[in-house]
């Protein structure tokens, strides 16, 4: 962290070699599938810099925007994360965490906030949904009227 203006310093290496790792994928093979040695990314993983033309391959084999690679500031989301970790209001159990980190009732928070997303989608779809009825009817009370 940058002590003069508290800004998080955005490392790309580091970057894909998180999102790497989250996609389970080895350094050989990721090497070859971006067309390079396996110590090329070793090297590559410890720039804090990558050249736009590398970035690109990478974010293509990695599956994501190349801005993530670009943007993504693992220390900033983290701290986010703990900061607002205790503001969550436990109504259903599943982040009922003591102070130790210690779970006691075996949900995990990251699973209950993917199922917490997955809802959330369902509703924007039936929203959507309901909305398009919505305005077929208002188009064919608008088609009667207007005749």
């Amino acid at each position: 962290m940058d002590e003069d203006n508290n800004e998080f310093r955005i490392h790309q290496g580091q970057n894909v070699k998180i999102f790497r790792n989250m996609r389970n994928m080895k350094q050989e093979e990721f090497a070859r599938q971006i067309g390079v040695k396996q110590p090329v990314v070793t090297k590559l993983e410890r720039q804090s810099i990558i050249e736009d033309a590398m970035l690109l391959k990478c974010a293509e084999v990695l599956g994501i925007p190349v801005d993530i690679l670009k943007e993504f500031k693992l220390e900033e989301m983290l701290n986010n994360f703990i900061y607002n970790f205790d503001k969550i209001q436990n109504t259903n159990g599943a982040f009922s965490f003591s102070k130790d980190c210690s779970n006691t009732n075996n949900n995990y928070p990251i699973e209950k906030l993917m199922e917490l997303h997955q809802e959330n989608v369902e509703l924007h779809e039936r929203l959507l949904h309901a909305e398009k009825e919505k305005n077929a009817l208002l188009e064919k009370m608008l088609g009667i009227v207007n005749r």
